[in-house]
């Protein structure tokens, strides 16, 4: 059996892992946002420790939710999932707003070279 045989058979549970990932650091980056924003209320707070992780966390999950989205693409260019969302098996999609609105923004299906 080829890889690609291998994840064809297993497409539906990769995407659904890989959906659920991306929703939960899709959570996390805006949740450091809002504590790096908190603590840029006071100037003095923007030089603490505590804001600059709370920043590089948010970059560290774009960057990991960036990874998660090729996949998707990867996936969507070998086997066309996106073209098939009105079917039973990818209903789940639907539970996951926010990633397929960033699947989509960031057109990374559009261009493979990302």
């Amino acid at each position: 059996m080829t890889t690609e045989e291998i994840v064809q058979n297993y497409q539906i549970k990769l995407l659904k892992i890989i959906f659920k990932e991306i929703d939960s650091l899709i959570k996390k980056k805006e949740n450091a946002d809002i504590n790096a924003h908190k603590l840029a209320q006071n100037g003095n707070s923007v030089r603490s420790s505590a804001y600059w992780k709370s920043v590089g966390n948010a970059e560290f999950y774009i960057k990991e939710i960036y990874q998660k989205l090729s996949a998707l693409a990867e996936i969507d260019r070998l086997f066309h999932w996106s073209n098939h969302l009105h079917q039973e098996r990818l209903k789940f999609v639907s539970k996951y707003p926010k990633v397929m609105e960033k699947y989509r923004q960031t057109n990374i299906a559009g261009h493979q070279s990302v």
